[in-house]
């Protein structure tokens, strides 16, 4: 357990640092239906937002935001093929951006469900992930249609590269993505998703996207935030479940280095608060 004397705002930046790429980006997909969408606080914002799901950025980056939990069981490649698929973009460029639950409430549930457990969050949430990475898609498809000045039937895409085959133009998603940012997501009812023998990323196998930065110490845990001021505390609860704590002295415990306090915690435990997890668990 962790404890800061004061709480100032985490950046999300600073949260998801293996995750995320620095600099403006573009966040495109569409409206849940029956979840106002408000506006995102600025700790999750990368450039210009237009719905939760997708950030292009203009090095070609797609970060795709999911709201399950990776417990080591892959959900996080997963879910982010299913928008990936729809959203034609190259697989190479794509990142992941855990959503944390602050920013769900505060965007009154824009994600959903946030559980993970018994392959739900596969089988609850690929409908309306894939949704949101086809109107991305659809999106940046107009964006490039009005730049060219042509049907948006003329155009094909591909690893994130819109061409017009009849003209020899293409441009890709990160230089499409401030044009699109400022249309109108379609209807979610009028998008039509791909059949199952479409797929080219959905039900492959590829690399895990959390694999590398686990392997080499670049993955940030909850356990690796710091704060101005933070303390630490571990818990020591009774080992029989109903058990109630009747007393403890903390006379040797309050003598260790780093100890600020010791600290009933209801009728069941003991917290040592310190200023290192390290010295809280060993006293």
């Amino acid at each position: 357990m962790s404890i800061a004397k004061q709480s100032p705002l985490l950046s999300r930046r600073s949260f998801v640092v293996a995750t995320a790429s620095a600099g403006a980006g573009f966040s495109i997909g569409f409206h849940v239906p029956s979840f106002a969408q408000s506006k995102p606080p600025a700790s999750l914002q990368l450039g210009t937002e237009v719905n939760a799901w997708v950030v292009v950025q203009p090095d070609e980056t797609c970060i795709i935001r999911v709201a399950r939990a990776e417990m080591g069981q892959g959900t996080h490649t997963g879910l982010a093929q299913l928008v990936a698929e729809e959203l034609e973009c190259n697989w190479k460029h794509v990142k992941v951006e855990q959503v944390t639950a602050g920013q769900n409430l505060a965007r009154k549930r824009i994600w959903q469900n946030m559980a993970t457990g018994g392959s739900r969050g596969v089988r609850e949430s690929q409908e309306y992930m894939r949704q949101g990475g086809a109107a991305a898609r659809i999106m940046l498809l107009q964006a490039a249609a009005n730049q060219f000045g042509v049907p948006v039937s003329e155009l094909t895409v591909k690893e994130g590269i819109v061409q017009h085959a009849a003209s020899a133009r293409s441009i890709s998603y990160g230089k499409l993505a401030k044009a699109a940012s400022q249309l109108t997501p379609p209807d979610a009812k009028s998008i039509s998703l791909k059949a199952p023998n479409q797929w080219k990323i959905i039900g492959k196998s590829v690399k895990r996207l959390d694999t590398a930065p686990k392997v080499i110490g670049q993955q940030r845990y909850a356990i690796d935030t710091q704060l101005p001021g933070m303390l630490f505390a571990a818990v020591q609860a009774c080992p029989v479940f109903g058990g109630k704590l009747i007393g403890f002295d903390d006379s040797a415990v309050r003598k260790m280095r780093g100890i600020k306090g010791v600290v009933r915690v209801d009728d069941h435990a003991v917290a040592v608060v310190a200023d290192s997890w390290w010295r809280a668990k060993n006293a």
